[in-house]
């Protein structure tokens, strides 16, 4: 498993070391957060593994897709974010509003994939959260919760998804 910069703020080293062998065994690579600010910066071999499936594929190389870079037809990479910038006469005011597209990211076309990581990597490299034992619970009246799944899918962990009643 490749360092986040947590490694440092380990609070269960047992369960650490059990994730590191299961994501070892599994052969599930998580990426870093420096490496989906920048997936351009992604070696080549990574590259490889991400264009061989597809974007909707339950496979964990999608985890190197779940990034602002996407094209539009989210099999490849963007340089920049792809985006409109509402002109001022559409908004009224002379400040650019730039508006990105949150519908290119893996599995569920939602932007919440990306969140769902930030919270449960942590978790895993500090060696709270052991993906052969524990459950991610995914509390959202929506995307959220499918991303934490499809999150969790990604990374072979148990996901649930909390849908509270309105």
């Amino acid at each position: 498993m490749t360092s986040l910069g947590l490694e440092h703020e380990v609070i269960d080293r047992d369960t650490y070391h059990r994730t590191v062998d299961w994501f070892g065994k599994t052969g599930i690579l998580l990426p870093t957060f420096a490496q989906l600010a920048a997936p351009g910066s992604l070696p080549a071999g990574i590259r490889h593994h991400v264009e061989s499936v597809g974007p909707d594929t339950a496979n964990p190389w999608n985890l190197f897709r779940v990034h602002w870079y996407n094209d539009p037809g989210r099999t490849g990479q963007a340089a920049v974010p792809v985006h409109v910038v509402l002109p001022a006469e559409l908004t009224g005011v002379d400040t650019k509003i730039v508006v990105a597209f949150g519908d290119l990211f893996p599995m569920i076309r939602a932007h919440k994939v990306l969140a769902a990581y930030a919270c449960l990597v942590p978790r895993v490299i500090t060696g709270t959260f052991d993906p052969a034992r524990d459950r991610a619970v995914w509390p959202s009246t929506g995307n959220y919760c499918r991303g934490g799944v499809a999150i969790s899918r990604l990374m072979g962990c148990r996901g649930v998804a909390s849908c509270p009643r309105a």
